[in-house]
């Protein structure tokens, strides 16, 4: 996918992509999902949680229907805590993320990482603040290995004045095979793991995978609940289909590279 040697080339990603080229071997029916999908808050004081995203298996092979096929990149994106759909205990909740996060904002840092992609750079919003990264490019995952691409989240800090027991962020993840526009995702070009939320990325109910993203949950750890909280609730942050159109993509030196 991405030029091995001297700097990443638009020219050459298109003709890895269009090699196509895949393994022999078969791995299980993994999801892609984080290493640690359960830690506890903490203050910025205590640093970050350190983290990796487990891609679990290839894209579908056509002829034998294995899920074998090479991985060439993957991009991961948090929830920006802007627009995103925010719900308690299940119930859709009208205020903003602040009402149970304080310091959300710029939620990842990308462990610099060659062990199977060359390649990798931040997602970011407006305001520089980090949202995703993608990887890709070098020898790439070969089908029937498993790969573990690592990064940091920053300390999360559940508001005390809130109900919150727990925060979950689901994330949106695409495990790329072949370099297609948006009409040529399917099977056997990427695994999407994203929630469906109406984005482009959505995709049919039947697809492997459909609305099956990795989470990340956030444990109340530093300060007790409000005794008029009872047992406490949970929250779920979802990226909104806006945000997901927008981050869940690579560019490259002003060019997008994927989708096309």
């Amino acid at each position: 996918m991405f030029k091995t040697t001297g700097k990443f080339k638009y020219r050459a990603l298109m003709l890895m992509a269009a090699l196509g080229l895949s393994a022999a071997g078969q791995s299980a029916l993994a999801h892609t999902r984080l290493k640690t999908p359960v830690i506890n808050e903490n203050a910025a004081a205590f640093g970050s949680d350190y983290n990796a995203a487990v891609i679990g298996h290839g894209c579908t092979n056509p002829v034998t229907g294995a899920v074998d096929v090479d991985v060439i990149g993957t991009v991961v994106v948090f929830p920006d805590g802007k627009d995103s759909i925010i719900t308690v205990g299940g119930t859709p909740h009208t205020g903003s993320l602040a009402d149970f996060v304080t310091n959300w904002g710029n939620p990842v840092t990308k462990i610099q990482d060659r062990s199977i992609f060359d390649y990798e750079d931040y997602i970011k919003d407006s305001l520089g603040n980090k949202l995703g990264f993608w990887t890709g490019g070098g020898k790439g995952l070969k089908g029937g290995f498993r790969a573990v691409v690592p990064f940091a989240t920053a300390g999360v800090v559940i508001n005390e004045a809130s109900c919150a027991k727990s925060v979950t962020f689901v994330l949106g993840i695409a495990d790329i095979c072949q370099i297609t526009d948006v009409a040529g995702i399917n099977a056997e070009t990427v695994n999407v793991w994203a929630p469906a939320v109406g984005s482009v990325y959505d995709g049919s109910p039947t697809r492997h995978g459909y609305d099956s993203p990795a989470t990340l949950t956030v444990n109340r750890s530093i300060t007790p609940l409000p005794e008029s909280c009872g047992a406490g609730v949970d929250v779920v942050v979802k990226p909104s289909a806006n945000q997901l159109d927008r981050d869940l993509r690579i560019n490259f030196d002003g060019k997008q590279i994927w989708p096309q």
